[in-house]
C-alpha cells in the first residue's frame, strides 16, 4: 500500500513539473498539410514552418522567408491569440522561391493562401495540432495543417 502511495504521489509530482501545452503564439509550427484542391489527395509539403505573435507572423515557405502582420479575432474583435477563433493576414512578405528549391510546390500554396486580406478560422483539436482554414463560400475550402515543433 506504502508503495502504491509512493508511485501515485510520484506521478503527481511529474505531472506538477510537467510544462502546460504552448499555445498558438509559443510554437513553431510545422506544415504537415495543404488542401486545395478537392479531388486530390493531400500532399505532403516538404519544408514550410510557421511562427505567430501577438501581431506577426514569421517562417518559411521551404523556400525563402516570410514575415507579415496579423490580426486575431474572436466575433469580429480583435483578441489575444489564445482567444482567437480567427486570424487575418494584414501584411505579408514572402521573397521569390529560388529556381533550384526543392520545396517549390509548398511555396507555391503558402505563397498563393498568405496574400493580404485572407482570413482563416483557427482549429486546434489537440495541443501540437493546428488548422487554418481559409474564410470563404466554398465547401471544401482550401487549409493549411499545422503540427507543433514546441
Amino acid at each position: 500500500m506504502k508503495a502504491r502511495v509512493l508511485a501515485i504521489a510520484a506521478v503527481g509530482v511529474l505531472a506538477a513539473c510537467s510544462a502546460p501545452p504552448p499555445t498558438i503564439t509559443e510554437a513553431t509550427w510545422q506544415v504537415t498539410n495543404i488542401w486545395t484542391d478537392p479531388g486530390a489527395p493531400a500532399a505532403v509539403p516538404v519544408g514550410g514552418a510557421l511562427a505567430f505573435g501577438e501581431a506577426s507572423l514569421a517562417g518559411t515557405t521551404g523556400c525563402s522567408p516570410i514575415q507579415g502582420a496579423v490580426t486575431f479575432t474572436r466575433d469580429g474583435a480583435t483578441v489575444a491569440a489564445k482567444d482567437a477563433q480567427s486570424v487575418t493576414i494584414d501584411r505579408i512578405e514572402v521573397e521569390a522561391a529560388p529556381a533550384d528549391c526543392r520545396a517549390a510546390w509548398t511555396h507555391e500554396q503558402l505563397s498563393a493562401l498568405l496574400v493580404p486580406g485572407a482570413t482563416f478560422d483557427l482549429y486546434q483539436p489537440h495541443d501540437t495540432e493546428l488548422t487554418l482554414t481559409l474564410r470563404g463560400d466554398e465547401i471544401d475550402r482550401p487549409a493549411i495543417g499545422l503540427s507543433s515543433l514546441g
